[in-house]
């Protein structure tokens, strides 16, 4: 990482002695003035008897100046101010649960408008999300599903029980805030299992997983310094590969897709996404779902599908011998496959460009706002 100039660091003090503290993580001064005000809110929110400007006792300087050595040493700000946006949800955050990503929020939102086109709604419809965290997808689907769909289910499932926790205390807290409707008290629900080893239940509609899915090798490279140093090691980098069932040898960070994809098979979905780390990694995933042979069709989404200026950009990669689409803008993020009434839920692609020969191979988690 390169040195930050005397001269920048000069400056920020010059504004405030806390701001060269934060540019060690923010490494310019507009984020670093942001990040401090929401500090400076984060403690007087905390400590409420008087505004910290109008009143800076020596006991909110010192939690002020500590949390900021926090976040100048990488902690992230989700961590420390307690919870991140997710759409209109409002999702608490702890140290050992995997922070919601925003591009992650994307694909969630881009996936309920395909749904709710006109002439597509479902008038029930069940939604199984493995992997879920914070269960920030079940808590998002719910919001905004439930208006429109009679007869919804959510199941999250996550081996951590702190993950598990998280995700019920975020379910009661949104309800409470009334981000949530209160019959999301009834159709959400989160509980413990391995993905890998334990039989799922039920048959479902609609299966999503945010996998760990960063090799070891990419995690000691790429990672950023405030992922491999704060969040769960567990939620990120899968454990050592079982043997194929597919005939493939697998890269150390999909070791999740085909059981994905099996667990898939068996619940009859008809819809399924499956969240990657980059366009490489998404297009080694839907080899995966092309020799699976039970899934109609296939494509690829990018960071941003649900942009109007990105919702229908597509372009055309060639996978296991057979086009696939890819659609959007940013890096890959979702390998989407379905069949039977999941084609007609997701509605097609529209084509803009002819077969892609290059797609670009981003690191993951290698900025602020890398998703996983």
């Amino acid at each position: 990482m390169p040195r930050l100039p005397t001269s920048l660091v000069l400056r920020a003090h010059a504004i405030d002695p806390l701001l060269p503290l934060l540019l060690k993580t923010c490494r310019d001064l507009h984020s670093a003035r942001n990040e401090l005000r929401w500090l400076r809110e984060h403690v007087q929110t905390n400590h409420p008897a008087a505004s910290i400007k109008k009143s800076p006792t020596p006991q909110r300087r010192t939690n002020l100046h500590q949390i900021c050595v926090e976040r100048g040493r990488g902690k992230p700000l989700q961590y420390i101010l307690g919870s991140q946006p997710f759409g209109d949800l409002h999702i608490l955050c702890k140290p050992g649960v995997l922070i919601p990503r925003p591009e992650t929020e994307a694909y969630t939102t881009h996936l309920t408008r395909r749904l709710l086109r006109r002439g597509r709604i479902p008038r029930s419809l069940r939604i199984l999300d493995l992997c879920t965290g914070t269960g920030c997808i079940p808590l998002l689907l719910s919001s905004l599903l439930t208006p429109h769909i009679p007869s919804l289910r959510i199941h999250g499932i996550d081996i951590s029980s702190p993950a598990i926790a998280l995700a019920r205390k975020n379910l009661h807290h949104n309800i409470t805030q009334r981000h949530l409707r209160a019959e999301a008290r009834t159709h959400v629900v989160f509980k413990k299992g391995d993905v890998l080893t334990e039989e799922v239940d039920g048959e479902w509609d609609i299966m999503i997983s945010n996998p760990p899915y960063i090799s070891p090798a990419s995690f000691r490279r790429d990672t950023a310094r405030s992922v491999r140093n704060y969040e769960p090691h567990l939620a990120l980098v899968p454990p050592p590969s079982p043997s194929s069932s597919l005939g493939m040898k697998f890269e150390g960070g999909d070791v999740f897709y085909p059981r994905l994809l099996s667990i898939a098979d068996k619940v009859n979905a008809k819809l399924v996404l499956m969240e990657v780390a980059d366009m490489t990694q998404a297009v080694r995933v839907a080899v995966m779902v092309r020799r699976k042979m039970v899934w109609e069709g296939c494509e690829i989404w990018r960071d941003w599908t649900g942009l109007k200026k990105m919702g229908h950009l597509s372009e055309w990669v060639e996978v296991d011998g057979k086009t696939t689409a890819v659609i959007g803008g940013g890096n890959g993020r979702v390998v989407v496959c379905w069949r039977g009434q999941g084609g007609k839920w997701k509605g097609r692609a529209r084509a803009s460009s002819p077969v892609a020969s290059r797609y670009p191979d981003e690191s993951p988690l290698n900025g602020s706002s890398g998703s996983v």
